[in-house]
């Protein structure tokens, strides 16, 4: 089904879809805060220490976008949005932030360098690359 709104009523929607999947990100933030906050317990860093709140920002800006991007398909009547539309708002922004911050870091950026004469990459002579290192996973995306 889809809807045929005017310019305001569209941004009422992204508006409202933001604002929910935000706040289903706080509630994502909060998790992982209390779960960097057992992390921590034992250790002689404090748990503000541990926070990057520049992460979280961004976290809450993908919160915002899931939430956007669900409102605009899953709304069509801005003068009937039930309470289960609302959750589902909400969590489109808990689970796309944690699919989109889960996503991106196991992406890693892998320059691989010829190892052939015809590439003419530095390794051209025989010798192989250096083996990948992996990166440990960490404790909650949005919190750091």
């Amino acid at each position: 089904m889809s809807a045929t709104l005017d310019a305001v009523s569209w941004l009422q929607v992204i508006g409202l879809g933001g604002a929910m999947g935000a706040l289903g990100q706080g509630i994502r933030a909060i998790v992982g805060i209390k779960k960097l906050n057992d992390a921590a317990n034992g250790t002689p860093a404090s748990t503000s220490d541990l926070i990057e709140p520049s992460r979280i920002w961004i976290s809450f800006g993908i919160g915002f976008i899931a939430g956007a991007l669900a409102a605009v398909s899953l709304i069509t009547d801005l003068a009937h949005v039930s309470s289960q539309q609302i959750f589902m708002l909400m969590a489109a922004g808990y689970s796309g932030a944690d699919f989109v911050e889960g996503f991106m870091s196991r992406q890693e950026v892998a320059v691989t360098i010829a190892t052939t004469p015809e590439a003419g990459g530095p390794d051209a002579g025989g010798t192989p690359p250096p083996p990948a290192t992996a990166t440990p996973p960490a404790v909650d995306g949005s919190v750091g």
